[in-house]
């Protein structure tokens, strides 16, 4: 074959063909550097296969990784620029390995990123991506106009309606993708040197289709309705979520020993026995104020044990409420109930251990999460607010009204537990009359002015 004519170093250019001509710039070592168009790139062999890898950056560049490869093969080392190349299952499943075997994250976190990983799977399948590193910028985009067209049940359940992702949705897949492909730069599944394409995608730029839809709070009048429609049963609950913010699942999942009297503290922590963990692990403890101290003991009702708030059967009598004479018979027959499962199946998976806490727990008085979203669903239905359809507005109102109280947005953010003050921002949604009297406050000093 004959050789390209000579040409001056670093010129480049077109063949009389009309393609892009490869000009040898120069050779370190092994490594053979070239300018194709406006980029650099390296050819040299390893384990007897020829490699071409383009550079991103100048000539100075490209010749510091061209000495950094020469360095690798004289030492007979992988090169900086290789890289095991990856389908996008074997991406997938490494990952929720990772999550599920080193970080050790709680199920219902991995069931998250499990869906959003099985959503990109989808598209590399309709795309007939093969391999990881064939996503770009432009496949990612191509990735959110396809998600955008898909439907998916609510919160990902079994059963329900279906409808298209909002863009919250969408920004989560996206951001579980991007940590994944983190995951994978860092153990050389993808090329060095090039930026995650998940990080180059701009997800603040997300709108929703006809604009954002104004946030839920409840008015000062919805919320005496809500509060005034309430029962027995529901007022402890509902009362206790809204005064300091509680996810529902760690009000479910609340002990009597979390509950002090005599410190006045409520502890929100973690409990691995009950295969329950705080989520992002931010434990706290809360104090216990005036208004609800009678809430907590009448909730007791006697008992030195259990879940603080029961199930309504339980609580009316219906079902007889286990005793448990102390904490620590409490956990230890929590912690026999997944013992006997193994006792029988040594290999049982993690999620059939967590069942078997779960109906220990049940049994126990338990209140189930969705039962307290059916109770949430009857009330707003019944006070004309249909709109409010997740116990976690309850989580927003109490953020809103403590911000528009003036409390320090680090408080608040303790109290709710956020890992960030971003997330508690998200969270606040102040309305006319907070803002109207942030304005009359300003103005105070110049009223004889306006």
């Amino acid at each position: 074959m004959p050789r390209k004519s000579a040409a001056p170093a670093g010129h480049t250019g077109r063949t009389a063909a009309g393609f892009t001509r490869d000009v040898k710039v120069e050779r370190i070592g092994p490594v053979t550097v070239y300018k194709r168009g406006h980029s650099y790139y390296l050819y040299y062999r390893q384990a007897r296969t020829t490699e071409r890898r383009k550079i991103d950056g100048n000539l100075a560049v490209a010749r510091a990784t061209a000495h950094k490869i020469a360095d690798a093969l004289a030492e007979r080392r992988p090169s900086p620029l290789s890289f095991t190349r990856t389908t996008p299952q074997q991406l997938a499943d490494g990952y929720r390995d990772y999550v599920a075997n080193v970080q050790k994250l709680a199920l219902r976190t991995r069931d998250r990123y499990k869906a959003a990983l099985d959503r990109f799977l989808d598209f590399c399948r309709d795309a007939g991506i093969t391999s990881a590193d064939a996503i770009d910028l432009s496949r990612v985009e191509d990735f959110v106009k396809w998600l955008r067209g898909q439907k998916r049940n609510r919160n990902g359940s079994a059963g329900g309606s279906r409808d298209f992702y909002k863009v919250g949705g969408v920004r989560f897949v996206l951001s579980a993708c991007r940590t994944a492909f983190n995951w994978a730069a860092r153990r050389r599944m993808l090329p060095p040197f090039t930026e995650n394409p998940f990080s180059l995608f701009r997800l603040d730029r997300l709108r929703e289709v006809g604009g954002q839809p104004a946030a839920k709070v409840f008015t000062k009048e919805q919320e005496r309705a809500f509060f005034a429609g309430c029962d027995d049963w529901q007022r402890p609950i509902f009362t206790v979520l809204a005064t300091y913010g509680l996810r529902l699942g760690e009000l479910t999942n609340l002990l009597v020993d979390d509950v002090d009297l005599k410190r006045g503290v409520v502890f929100i922590r973690s409990k691995p026995w009950l295969y329950w963990t705080v989520k992002t692990g931010r434990e706290r403890e809360l104090p216990l104020i005036d208004s609800l101290r009678p809430v907590f003991e009448r909730a007791l009702i006697g008992r030195s044990a259990g879940f603080m708030f029961l199930n309504r059967p339980f609580s009316t009598g219906f079902r007889p409420v286990p005793d448990f004479a102390s904490p620590q018979v409490f956990r230890t027959r929590a912690e026999r109930a997944v013992a006997e499962l193994l006792a029988l199946r040594p290999d049982a998976e993690e999620r059939e251990c967590k069942r078997a806490a779960i109906a220990f727990g049940r049994a126990a008085g338990q209140t189930p999460e969705k039962a307290v979203r059916n109770e949430f669903l009857g009330l707003t239905a019944a006070i004309g607010c249909p709109d409010f359809t997740r116990v976690h507005d309850l989580r927003h109102l109490f953020s809103t009204r403590a911000q528009a109280a003036g409390v320090n947005p680090i408080l608040v953010q303790e109290i709710l537990g956020h890992t960030t003050l971003e997330m508690t921002r998200r969270y606040t949604h102040l309305g006319l009359d907070s803002k109207r009297n942030a304005l009359e406050s300003a103005l105070e000093g110049a009223r004889d002015h306006v």
